[in-house]
């Protein structure tokens, strides 16, 4: 992974010539200090500490009856307090509570060792008050959506907010959680606390609520940092063109580098565009039915859609892992194997593999996203089904800039035209900052918040510094690269200011390709080769991936079979029962995966193999020492490593 810092042109150490300070503000007490007077109890999805407030839900309505329990997590600084950070999760739909602990876990040490850093579960996520319709949620995510028939898409919307606030049963919530009322709440908590200034971050979403945040109390504010970044003064259109315009250019950009990964280029047979167009136009003509093996080992067809297709296709150009995952599956689908991409689209959208019906998220409230959006953003003026039919309109204009990802352009936004909480059309002035700093991070392959909207915000803010990633993910701080996380650091813990207005760093726009296992029939008579492709399947296989690492759980082998799943005190046991990685060849046997981080470490693997080939080998991969060892027998012949070498 490389990963540098340019400044002005100029190579430069994140770490040098940052010697301007953040003027210095009044001394504040710690967290820890200033919650002592609130009850706090251990968070239940986290071993953080969690303070609820018992807040007005109309704060116009003046009526102490009618209130919401706002839950915040506090997470407090474990070697000294270098001030108060409020973190905001993006979506909006994330609960920042069910997160708080894995964000945290993938930062620095540091950050939790000077920092003190408070969560929200905002209005509408959240165990209490969580907005979540997944059952209509599944079908209106998988609903076809063309164009060609415009009367079908207006329904599919009108049916999915229907039935979603039926699911939901919260009349009395949903027309108090647009952002302006979660910011009042972490006000609120802030006041309770003694009004400290504060840093406030935000990514995504969460980028909007700060900004918005830092407008309404300027006061409060000691510096802002927001990651993939949200223009707040584009309109609803104008947000929804611009990342879809962004998006298209970067799954192009995608397709293209395939043909320079040579396994990726191997394994697609192709240009990948071409692949993926291919199987685009295959679905639009109707669901493509996958058998599905199930975790009891029958088998049962699912459809695979054009919606999926397009969600994962959008869903992978978030970060180089998933740009690398999704080639890897779109040339399996090349090949005729169409599971992977179906699994991907459950996994992405959070709907249960085996039943085809949406799931509870701990973690995500999916139809908070749309109370959220649909009341801080405003469709138009007119009736619910003019507002509609004019986003439909604009639709048709722009589907020839958008051919593979236009669906991402309109079909929520008609989904708000018909929600019953509508917000304002005029949008704010653009983010002017303050006597404080603001930080400005952003990928340039960022599809969702795409560069320009960072931009916007650098030029017109006060006191403004930018911090941009050439290739990347969306939101950059906290994945482990220097650039940013040096600069974030210099100025969170020692208020040490950027040492350029604009700075730019590098990471790889696709991480490291995992070529597809036993494409060539031949690879087969080896075993060692063979035992290989077992293990890169157990964790190249998404829905052992997905697995929560606790539970016995059973999962169906992508061409028959099962593999279980169990948490041992070490690791992982495995399972196999004829499990089929590949037509024809069946594994049944046990596996034993060591993660203690010590000698021993690795994967252990003992099976009968039947089918294509025959064996009795045991397998093991140490990570201790990155050797190999296989014995047995195959194809009535000793099992030995290969000694073709170079």
């Amino acid at each position: 992974m490389r990963h540098a810092l340019v400044a002005l042109g100029l190579l430069a150490s994140p770490g040098l010539a940052q010697t301007t300070q953040v003027p210095p503000t009044p001394t504040t007490v710690s967290l820890a200090d200033a919650t002592a007077g609130l009850d706090l109890q251990l968070c239940e999805m986290s071993s953080l500490s969690c303070a609820t407030l018992a807040l007005p839900l109309n704060p116009r309505a003046n009526d102490p009856d009618q209130t919401i329990d706002i839950s915040f997590a506090l997470s407090f600084a474990h070697v000294e307090s270098r001030g108060i950070l409020f973190y905001v999760v993006g979506g909006p739909g994330g609960s920042g509570l069910a997160s708080a602990e894995n964000y945290l876990s993938a930062f620095d040490p540091s950050l939790t060792d000077y920092m003190d850093i408070v969560f929200i579960d905002q209005r509408g996520t959240g165990p209490d008050h969580g907005l979540s319709c997944p059952v209509a949620q599944a079908v209106f995510d998988t609903a076809p959506a063309s164009l060609d028939v415009p009367e079908a898409v207006l329904e599919t919307a009108k049916a999915y907010v229907t039935d979603c606030i039926a699911e939901l049963d919260a009349d009395a919530l949903l027309p108090f959680v647009d952002s302006d009322h979660a910011i009042a709440d972490f006000e609120a908590f802030r006041q309770r606390i003694g009004a400290p200034k504060v840093w406030l971050y935000g990514e995504s979403y969460g980028t909007q609520f700060v900004q918005a945040y830092a407008t309404q109390h300027p006061d409060a504010v000691r510096g802002v940092i927001v990651d993939g970044v949200v223009d707040l003064t584009l309109d609803t259109e104008g947000f929804y063109r611009s990342y879809t315009l962004a998006a298209e250019k970067i799954l192009a950009r995608t397709f293209d580098a395939c043909a320079n990964i040579p396994d990726c280029a191997h394994d697609m047979g192709g240009d990948a565009a071409t692949v993926y167009d291919a199987l685009a136009k295959r679905l639009q003509e109707g669901p493509v039915m996958v058998p599905l093996t199930l975790g009891d080992g029958s088998q049962k067809d699912q459809p695979l859609t054009g919606a999926l297709l397009e969600t994962n296709a959008f869903y992978a150009l978030y970060s180089p892992e998933g740009r690398a995952e999704f080639l890897r599956d779109l040339a399996s689908a090349g090949r005729g194997d169409l599971g992977p991409m179906l699994q991907l689209g459950y996994s992405n959208l959070y709907i249960d593999p085996e039943t085809g019906v949406g799931m509870e998220d701990p973690g995500w409230f999916g139809a908070a996203y749309y109370a959220i959006t649909c009341a801080d953003y405003g469709s138009g003026t007119g009736t619910p089904d003019e507002r509609a039919r004019r986003i439909l309109d604009e639709a048709r204009a722009f589907a020839p800039m958008a051919p593979r990802l236009f669906r991402s352009y309109y079909l929520e936004r008609i989904a708000c035209a018909y929600w019953p909480y509508q917000g304002p059309d005029k949008r704010p002035e653009p983010f002017a900052g303050g006597d404080y700093p603001t930080l400005v991070l952003n990928g340039t392959a960022d599809p969702i918040t795409p560069i320009p909207m960072s931009y916007s915000v650098l030029d017109h803010a006060r006191n403004s510094y930018g911090v941009f990633m050439e290739g990347g993910p969306h939101v950059t701080w906290g994945r482990g690269l220097d650039c940013p996380d040096t600069v974030v650091q210099a100025l969170l813990y020692d208020g040490i200011l950027p040492s350029a207005h604009e700075q730019r760093c590098e990471q790889d726009f696709i991480a490291d390709y995992l070529p597809l296992t036993l494409t060539d029939p031949a690879q087969m008579q080896d075993a060692f080769i063979v035992a290989r492709a077992v293990e890169t399947e157990l964790y190249a296989w998404l829905p052992l991936g997905n697995w929560d690492g606790e539970s016995v759980t059973s999962f169906g082998c992508p061409q028959g079979g099962t593999v279980s799943l169990a948490a041992t005190s070490s690791g992982t046991a495995y399972g196999f029962d004829a499990c089929q990685f590949w037509p024809n060849l069946s594994l049944t046997g046990t596996g034993e995966e060591i993660s203690m981080d010590a000698m021993g470490d690795g994967l252990t693997l003992t099976l009968s193999v039947t089918g294509s080939q025959t064996g009795e080998i045991t397998y093991q991969s140490s990570n201790w020492d990155d050797s190999y060892a296989l014995t047995g027998t195959w194809n009535d012949h000793p099992a030995a490593l290969s000694r073709d070498w170079p």
